[in-house]
């Protein structure tokens, strides 16, 4: 599908968005009252349809890695098509993959829907639908998925969203809760897990891991605002993704641990045909506090 892909904006007194359905339902940019909350995302790479530079992509029906694209679930062993070059795995479901149709459209809220048939990327039939929706000064996104196979089926759910790091404006940090960190090994597949220690300034973190027993609530303070993440029960991991060297970072909050399909936990759910599986997180945003906003000029000066 070649092109730039047609874009949908939505649009408050806060905040202004850009959607592209067709490149996997990816949302292109999200700025709250002029400045970027998400990662924009260039206008080449929006010609090129390159989502995995999008400011954020939802995860359907799994999140991060499945080892060697193979699985076994109930009696029948799986083989999947790799479907990003150059990874082992597969990786971030077929949702990013996949042009989304719009559904419904409103000046504050988008929906769209997307219908798989099993391929050679995931053997399962199901029904996916996303809302993205502007609520005062929070963005709100939903996933319901259903299984329209014939059988059980395994399903996750989650979202990437990616978010810059502005250095030379000072720091970006993270505060949240989680039981374990899985350690990772040179495949990238988690291969044991310990007691997560607290990140610092995340400008300095080098990172790529799933962490479990998420609290389902993150707050990350910039040098220009506070964003608060909140998420449901579903989505009870979280994966922080900061490469070294590139100025932003990825908190994606998902359903399940890397490679769950492989024996880690907690497993992806397994929905009977006609189940469903509902997914929620919002993303708040508010300006910093006075306290704060006066701690960090006198940082900035000294």
């Amino acid at each position: 599908m070649p092109g730039t892909p047609e874009l949908f904006a939505l649009r408050s007194d806060a905040w202004q968005l850009r959607i592209a359905p067709s490149l996997g339902g990816a949302i292109v940019d999200a700025r709250w009252h002029g400045r970027d909350v998400l990662r924009p995302m260039p206008d080449a790479e929006l010609s090129a349809r390159n989502v995995r530079k999008s400011a954020c992509y939802p995860l359907v029906p799994f999140s991060n890695r499945i080892a060697f694209g193979a699985f076994r679930f109930g009696d029948t062993q799986y083989t999947l098509t790799n479907n990003l070059a150059g990874i082992q795995h597969a990786i971030h479901g077929v949702g990013f993959q996949q042009p989304w149709q719009v559904t419904e459209s409103e000046a504050s809220a988008l929906d769209m829907r997307l219908v798989h048939t099993p391929d050679e990327h995931w053997p399962f039939a199901f029904d996916a639908r996303q809302r993205i929706e502007i609520d005062g000064d929070v963005l709100r996104l939903s996933l319901r998925i259903v299984n329209t196979g014939a059988e059980a089926a395994p399903c996750g759910a989650g979202w990437h969203p990616f978010f810059p790091l502005d250095t030379e404006a000072g720091p970006t940090t993270l505060a949240t809760g989680w039981a374990a960190m899985l350690v990772t090994d040179a495949d990238d597949l988690p291969c044991g897990s310990v007691s997560p220690s607290a990140f610092g300034a995340l400008d300095d973190t080098v990172v790529d891991n799933c962490f479990t027993g998420w609290s389902g609530a993150a707050t990350i303070d910039t040098p220009h605002h506070r964003i608060a993440i909140a998420a449901g029960d579903t989505l009870r991991c979280a994966v922080l993704f900061r490469p070294a060297g590139q100025p932003f970072f990825a908190f994606e909050p998902v359903s399940h641990a890397n490679n769950a399909l492989n024996g880690n936990a907690p497993p992806m759910h397994v929905l009977a045909p006609g189940d469903a599986l509902e997914a929620h997180m919002s993303i708040a945003l508010q300006a910093l506090p006075a306290t704060f906003a006066a701690s960090f000029g006198n940082r900035r000066q000294a």
